[in-house]
């Protein structure tokens, strides 16, 4: 190997390398306002609660009548 090889004076003398980098900008935005609770609002929801409520309730009857049911069948044939 030569002296060229380990010679590096012309990487200390030469201007860094630089990569351009973008410039991110954050936006501020002010927070959107939380919509504002109404009676129609909490009356549709809870509506909808008692929708779904009376479907579970009338499966559950349903359920109840059939175990009844069966359990009646069963005492008569005895």
């Amino acid at each position: 190997m030569n002296d060229l090889a380990y010679d590096i004076s012309h990487l200390l003398e030469s201007e860094p390398f630089k990569t351009p980098v973008p410039e991110f900008r954050t936006a501020r935005v002010t927070p959107a306002a939380p919509p504002v609770p109404t009676v129609a609002a909490a009356q549709e929801a809870l509506a909808k609660e008692l929708m779904q409520a009376a479907a579970t309730h009338e499966a559950m009857i349903q359920q109840y009548l059939r175990m009844t049911d069966s359990t009646y069948q069963d005492s008569y044939t005895q």
